[in-house]
Formats: C-alpha cells, sequence, structure tokens
C-alpha cells in the first residue's frame, strides 16, 4: 500500500493553520517520515524568509508623479508627427528624455530603499517600551552572551552577577519583560543565578541543582524537561521558532511535542535536534555526551556530520573526538564495545569485521549509518549485512550504494526505519 505522505498540508501546518487534530496527526507522521521531514525543513526555511521581509508602501507624492506621467501619455494626439530623420537635434531631445528617467529612477530609488533621516533619528532617540504582556509563546531572543562552543574548555565556575539577573541596580521593569522559561521544583533547592526561591529561568540564566535537587522546566507551550540532580543548564534563546538550552553537565529528559527542529540542547561535545520526541541526555565531567531515545527521533549534530536516533537507540559522543554511531540500546556489548573502538579509537576494519562478527536484527541502524562512515574496501561488507536486514527498495542498487548515492541511501533509510518501528 503506497505510504500516505502531508506535504501539500505542510506550509498550513507551519503557520497553524489547521484544526489541532490535524495538526497533531501530521506532527506525528513527521516523526516517521524523513521525507515529509526534508520537506517540512524546506517550507520552514521559505516561511522565516518571508517573515522576515519587510513591507514598505511607496510615498503619495511618488503615486502622484507615476499617474501626472500616464495621464500625458493618454492625451489625445492632435497632429501626426512623421517619423524624423535622427539628426542633432533628435539627439539632443533623447539626451533630454534620458536624463529626465533617470531623475525618476533615482527618486524612486531613495523613497523606496532610503529611510528617512528624521524618521530614523526619532526611532532610534525614542525611550524604549516595555510590553509586560509577553506570554510564554510570543517571546523573542534578546541579546545574551553566546553558549561555550562546541569541544571549548567547560568552566564548572558559577556565572558572576553581570551574567544573571541579580545585580542590585538592575531595573526591575526590564527584567519582567526578559524571555524566560517558567519551572517548578520537584526536590531540594535548585538555584537560578545566586537565588533559589525564583520560579523563572530568563534568557541568559543558568540553574544549577546539587545531589538532592531536582526542577521541571516548561517549554513554552511543546513540552518539559526535568533536570536531574548534580546539572548545569542554561536558557539560551526562546522565541516561536526556536527554544535552546545548554545543557554544561548532568542530566536532563525531555518530552517535547512540537515540529521538528522547534527544540534545541547544545553539549559541550554536540548538538541535540528535537524531532519530536521524548528522550534522556546525560553530559559527564568530561564533557562527552550520552543520548537515550525512548519516542520519536533526534538528530546529534556536529561539524556539518549527523547521526539520526529513533526511538529505542542510543547514541555517544566524545568531546574533542567526534560523532558517535547510533545503536540499539539491545545491542550486544561486544558489538557496542566493536562500534566505541570504530567511532572513537580508529579501529577501523578490524573494528568493522568485530562488529559484523557480532550482529543482530536490530543493529541495522547501525549498519545504514555506517554506509557513509566506512572506507570504501569495507562499504560491501556493510551492505550486505544490511541487507540480509532490510531488503533494498527496488529503486535502490548496490553499485548506487557503493558510490553513496544520496537519493538511494535517503530511501534505504526510510525503508530501514519502517522496519524498525514495526
Amino acid at each position: 500500500m503506497k505510504e500516505k505522505h502531508y506535504k501539500s498540508k505542510l506550509s498550513a501546518f507551519v503557520n497553524h493553520e489547521l484544526s489541532k487534530a490535524e495538526q497533531l496527526e501530521i506532527a506525528e507522521h513527521l516523526m516517521q517520515c524523513s521525507v515529509c521531514r526534508s520537506e517540512h525543513d524546506r517550507v520552514k526555511l521559505g516561511a522565516a524568509f518571508a517573515g522576515n521581509m519587510e513591507r514598505a508602501d511607496a510615498p503619495a507624492r511618488v503615486w502622484n508623479e507615476i499617474e501626472s506621467v500616464l495621464e500625458n501619455k493618454r492625451l489625445p494626439q492632435m497632429t501626426v508627427i512623421p517619423r524624423p530623420a535622427f539628426g542633432f537635434r533628435n539627439f539632443a531631445g533623447y539626451a533630454v528624455a534620458l536624463l529626465l528617467v533617470a531623475s525618476l529612477v533615482s527618486a524612486a530609488y531613495f523613497t523606496f530603499f532610503r529611510a528617512e533621516p528624521n524618521q530614523a533619528q526619532k526611532e532610534q532617540s525614542a525611550p524604549h517600551k516595555i510590553d509586560n504582556t509577553l506570554t510564554k509563546s510570543e517571546v523573542v531572543v534578546v541579546p545574551v552572551d553566546l553558549p561555550a562552543n562546541v569541544d571549548q574548555p567547560n568552566s564548572n565556575t558559577p556565572p558572576s552577577n553581570e551574567n544573571t539577573n541579580t545585580a542590585p541596580n538592575t531595573q526591575p521593569q526590564i527584567l519582567a519583560s526578559v524571555p524566560a522559561f517558567e519551572f517548578e521544583t520537584i526536590s531540594g533547592t535548585p538555584k537560578v543565578g545566586a537565588a533559589s526561591s525564583s520560579s523563572r529561568l530568563a534568557v541568559g540564566d543558568y540553574m544549577e541543582t546539587d545531589g538532592a535537587s531536582r526542577a521541571r522546566i516548561e517549554v513554552a507551550d511543546i513540552g518539559n524537561v526535568e533536570i536531574q540532580p548534580n546539572s548545569r543548564v542554561r536558557l539560551v534563546g526562546t522565541n516561536p521558532k526556536q527554544h535552546r538550552l545548554s545543557l554544561e553537565r548532568g542530566v536532563l529528559e525531555a518530552k517535547i511535542i512540537a515540529p521538528p527542529r522547534l527544540f534545541i540542547v547544545d553539549t559541550p561535545s554536540a548538538v541535540a535536534v528535537d524531532l519530536g520526541c521524548a528522550y534522556k541526555l546525560e553530559v559527564d565531567k568530561a564533557g562527552n555526551s550520552y543520548l537515550h531515545v525512548t519516542s520519536g527521533f533526534v538528530a546529534l549534530e556536529r561539524g556539518g556530520r549527523e547521526s539520526i536516533v529513533p526511538a529505542g537507540a542510543m547514541c555517544i559522543t566524545k568531546r574533542g573526538k567526534g560523532l558517535g554511531t547510533p545503536f540499539s540500546a539491545d545491542t550486544s556489548d561486544k558489538f557496542r564495545a566493536a562500534l566505541e573502538r570504530f567511532d572513537f579509537s580508529n579501529g577501523r576494519s578490524r573494528s568493522i569485521d568485530d562488529l559484523l562478527a557480532n550482529r543482530n536484527f536490530y543493529d541495522m541502524i547501525s549498519l545504514w549509518h555506517l554506509l557513509s562512515r566506512v572506507q570504501k574496501a569495507d562499504r560491501a561488507k556493510i551492505f550486505d549485512a544490511l541487507a540480509a536486514y532490510v531488503t533494498p527498495p527496488a529503486d535502490v542498487t548496490r553499485d548506487g550504494i557503493l558510490s553513496l548515492d544520496k537519493t538511494m541511501l535517503t530511501a534505504w533509510k526510510t525503508e530501514v526505519e519502517r522496519i524498525w518501528f514495526e
């Protein structure tokens, strides 16, 4: 039976024009369908560009000049002008006409594309108005210190007062307008900055939990994140198009129901991009991260490389060493050890032979990712092992996969994911 897709409805989905039931149906479909997920990303990108375009109306004087020119062209011609021979007078007339046209074009350009100085100065000097009616779904990102770069040294020292909202001279009305997430204490005394009694995590703030503390952060209107003991997390930014946290150490558990790529968590070794899911993410003292997905998909990204981790799978990234290959949570210890040697200890062909000797049916996720990561000499072995579990679609050929044809790889991945969730 032909698989149902929602490409024709993705524009309405991105713009929240569908019913709640349809929105939920498509969001759940996007968790499983890479074809619609790819089209959704393109539609969302186009909507973002369109949303940033500014509309401007031409001043009345420009329209008056245009109407005047058109009116003159509509006047009846009283005489028939014979076709003149080209000469100096004609040349002079053409030059004058050209100058007039150039003047009109210049006037239009400076009207449409140059802001009036007086208005710009007024806007610049006007006092900033604080909007105290912001809701969780309407907040926008404000300028803050950027999060630490991936694979850069990660300090565990609490931020100074200039990075928190506890400075004594800070104006309270400005703090009220800073975008923030609400949170509730589950146990102990989680701290935000130097405070322990706040219930808001504002953009730029750090939350820290000790060995007896836990908290639940509400991520706008799309889900929640539970912060486990001995963790340190920061709210990087929040707006209707993206919500972003940074987990420096410890453990968080996220439950998100939203379109793909709306919720993101930075770690010292990778970026976890939510594709509509539930997962557990841990960062150890060395900055290595451990991801376990329990629903939907998560994309781990680093340096232009990506691992798509489905429900029931895990993935490791090591700071300074790279992005790991996803593997089944139920895989054998021998397969996992061989895969880890390949990913982080330059195991190469010997590791490939070891993991193939200890593979099982649900190692198909690892095998698909390895197709584009192993050396060419080992790719045929991976192809044969994966084909034994998941028959390649009719339009996928052995030669195409061995040459890393992107269309064929994507088609086979879709089939692998379908069987994985059966």
